[in-house]
């Protein structure tokens, strides 16, 4: 049980990390956002979007035990402050947040364990959409921002490998599928 203790840690301090610091370089970086920008950004809310809701799920079912389920709301608010980062980004010049939620297909979830494997894959999801996108940003300082969302979605991806003992999240050395 000592992963969950550090993950515990490092889901509650990143969700931390993220505070006002991001939301104040998202409403910055945006000012200089182009309609492609906006449309990764809407992508990015509604798969975020997703993750608050499949880990809002996950909680309620009363598989989870206590300490798994202090990772789970810790990870799901890295989330909702991504969320957050994203829309007050969109708010600051002026474009509409999407109120979509991207479509995950929810496998059975009747066990602690399935729970974790659905938030592997969660997880993995998110850390190669980050990735994929942050290429395309026109505006470099988005670029970096989702970089370090980046780095939150790899970090949960490694701490729920290594609590389903997946060995490593990433053998290759590189994120990515």
């Amino acid at each position: 049980m000592s992963i969950v203790t550090r993950a515990q840690v490092l889901g509650v301090s990143s969700a931390l990390a993220l505070g006002s610091s991001l939301l104040t370089q998202f409403s910055f970086a945006v000012q200089r956002a182009d309609a492609g920008d906006v449309k990764s950004l809407n992508a990015a809310i509604a798969l975020e979007r997703a993750g608050v809701t499949a880990y809002t799920a996950a909680a309620a079912t009363g598989f989870l035990s206590p300490p798994v389920l202090d990772v789970t709301k810790a990870f799901m608010a890295d989330h909702v402050a991504h969320l957050a980062a994203l829309t007050t980004a969109l708010k600051a010049i002026g474009a509409t947040a999407t109120d979509e939620t991207a479509k995950l297909d929810y496998p059975t979830l009747a066990t602690e364990a399935d729970i974790l494997n659905f938030a592997y894959t969660i997880e993995r999801l998110a850390a190669n959409s980050y990735l994929g996108v942050i290429a395309t940003f026109k505006n470099r300082d988005l670029a970096k921002i989702s970089a370090t969302i980046l780095g939150v979605e790899t970090t949960h991806v490694a701490l729920l490998a290594e609590a389903l003992a997946k060995g490593f999240a990433y053998p290759s050395g590189f994120a990515g599928p």
